[in-house]
């Protein structure tokens, strides 16, 4: 009966939420009696301690704000504004709407928390959405009201413009701060999850800089916390660890220790999207040095996803396109790399939008007491991006004359194949293509088998029996080689080497390529079902092991692939 009491109360409670969420409070709204002579302390303590009970947190908000609208109590106004505001967690313009209030209700006050909390609220709200000038602006208000004396507060908004540095990648400034941070946070004994947070951040700045066993010793640090303290930065620290493994050439256990992370880090409801693209951007690398074309791609296409999915953009984010570029160039897949190479310019253009105008933001604002020494390095720091905008509009321009050359490649490539097909097509009229002529002894002199140094009859019988070989299309034996060959034509290896190069002036792979070429013409030509092959059938009647060594070789004879000639035979004959 108590528990079915419970859940009756908790129903009415979420009934009552919903409707003072649709509606909002006003100055003339009913509050419950339950909660009716709360003064606006009891019920911020009482928020405090249900601050575990989701259900509970929502209802109090909303009453110390209702509360605070009818006593017209700036203070109480603020707060509310402020807890409300996190009932739209998981929507920051809305949020932002919130904390405006508060903002707005504090300015005058000179209270210990506020406006600084809002305004570093309002900042991560912010940079939720992208806006990395008003998050640096808000920051930056935030030292402006924080007093130096709370020493925690001023230490939070130091972390989170030190997170900003990463971003734009000032690492050496941000781990200055991380390890100032850090400092302050072990002399006042603070632990749990924002101190580990701070260890990360700063395991993460030694990365960066290059400073890997730095890097690991704080990584390893906060895995040993995070087990003790929270599992939800543990996997943080074990994804940060196998970057850092990547670059001790530790691939197998950097594999493992990324792959065993990012799952887990994705089903948190608030997860580190640039942690999750940095992990798979590291698995990249190792399947590109291990030359495992399918999870390279694999890896790839998960942060591709991030850049569909989410608004977020990084310069990991852009190394990945840069590699997805470069393996289809390695391919010769010029649509994929024409379609990654956009989506490269598409991040580009993000990173130069939000991140070079927050350099220029910070340059000019972030003029407070512990930065004045870096004012004049920001500045010159300024200088340097300038100019490689300067050469990133130089780099785009090249890039367009580069696509207009490769666009009129292939036109010139199409009109050259065109013109080779009818030569192979219409032999009488063509002196470049020659179809491999049977060999004949007696037209060749049968003095060359002196110079051969071998005996005439041999000369004789191994180039009748060649003729056979051609004749009865031995070369579409599979795995063909010429000792095989030699052996079946009663003779060596070195003997019928040297005369097929003397007697067909071509090697023995370009003598079996060039018969098997010229028998597959043929029987596109004349046989239509041939035709219905695919081209690895096509390679595999042929004697070859895969489809690329038949196009290669139909590529080195004709000047074309086979796929293109099988298209234009078709063509052809349907009309």
């Amino acid at each position: 009966m108590q528990i079915h009491h419970i859940k009756k109360q908790k129903i009415i409670l979420m009934i009552f939420i919903l409707i003072i969420t649709l509606t909002g409070y006003t100055q003339n709204t009913a509050i419950p009696d339950s909660v009716q002579n709360k003064t606006l302390d009891e019920l911020e303590n009482l928020l405090i301690k249900n601050v575990k009970d989701s259900i509970k947190v929502t209802f109090y908000a909303e009453i110390l704000l209702a509360k605070a609208k009818l006593k017209k109590d700036n203070l109480g106004l603020a707060k509310g504004y402020f807890q409300v505001s996190f009932n739209h967690i998981h929507n920051p313009s809305k949020r932002i709407i919130y904390l405006d209030s508060s903002i707005h209700y504090s300015s005058n006050l000179k209270h210990d928390l506020y406006p600084v909390i809002s305004y570093v609220n309002r900042a991560g709200s912010y940079k939720e959405i992208g806006n990395y000038n008003k998050a640096l602006d808000d920051y930056l208000k935030a030292l402006e009201f924080v007093d130096t004396v709370n020493t925690n507060l001023y230490n939070v908004v130091k972390h989170n413009i030190g997170r900003l540095k990463d971003e734009i990648g000032e690492y050496q400034e941000a781990k200055k701060i991380y390890l100032d941070v850090m400092k302050y946070e072990i002399h006042r004994e603070i632990k749990g999850e924002e101190h580990l947070i701070t260890i990360l951040m700063l395991a993460d700045s030694y990365r960066k800089l290059n400073q890997i066993d730095s890097a690991s010793y704080y990584t390893n640090l906060g895995i040993k916390e995070s087990i003790k303290d929270t599992l939800n930065v543990y996997y943080s620290f074990v994804l940060a660890e196998g970057i850092n493994q990547y670059y001790k050439k530790e691939y197998d256990a950097s594999i493992d220790s990324i792959n065993k992370s990012i799952p887990m880090i994705e089903k948190l409801e608030s997860h580190n999207m640039g942690a999750i693209v940095d992990g798979y951007l590291h698995l990249s690398k190792i399947y590109k040095e291990h030359s495992d074309e399918k999870m390279l791609l694999s890896s790839l296409e998960k942060i591709d996803w991030y850049y569909e999915n989410t608004k977020y953009r990084s310069l990991e984010m852009r190394e990945a396109y840069e590699l997805f570029i470069n393996y289809y160039k390695s391919i010769d897949d010029k649509n994929k790399q024409l379609y990654y190479i956009n989506k490269l310019f598409a991040v580009d253009s993000v990173l130069d939008r939000d991140y070079k105008s927050l350099n220029k933001t910070i340059t000019k604002k972030y003029d407070t007491p512990q930065l004045l020494k870096e004012k004049q390095h920001l500045i010159n720091t300024l200088q340097e991006k300038e100019k490689i905008v300067s050469l990133k509009y130089s780099i785009t321009l090249l890039a367009v004359i580069i696509l207009f050359i490769f666009f009129l490649s292939v036109y010139y490539r199409k009109v050259q194949y065109k013109k080779r097909y009818q030569a192979i097509m219409h032999p009488e009229n063509n002196l470049e293509i020659k179809k491999t002529e049977p060999l004949i002894a007696r037209e060749k002199n049968i003095n060359d088998s002196k110079s051969l140094g071998i005996p005439e009859n041999v000369v004789s019988e191994v180039l009748e029996r060649l003729t056979q070989f051609e004749d009865k299309n031995g070369f579409l034996t599979r795995n063909l080689t010429i000792s095989h060959l030699a052996k079946k034509l009663n003779t060596n290896s070195k003997y019928l080497s040297k005369i097929i190069n003397q007697y067909k002036q071509k090697r023995f792979s370009v003598y079996i390529n060039e018969l098997r070429v010229d028998y597959v013409i043929e029987q596109l030509k004349e046989n239509p079902k041939f035709r219905l092959y695919s081209i690895k059938g096509i390679a595999r009647e042929l004697g070859y092991n895969n489809d690329r060594a038949f196009s290669k070789a139909f590529y080195q004879k004709t000047g074309m692939y086979p796929s293109y000639f099988i298209k234009q035979l078709e063509k052809e004959i349907t009309t």
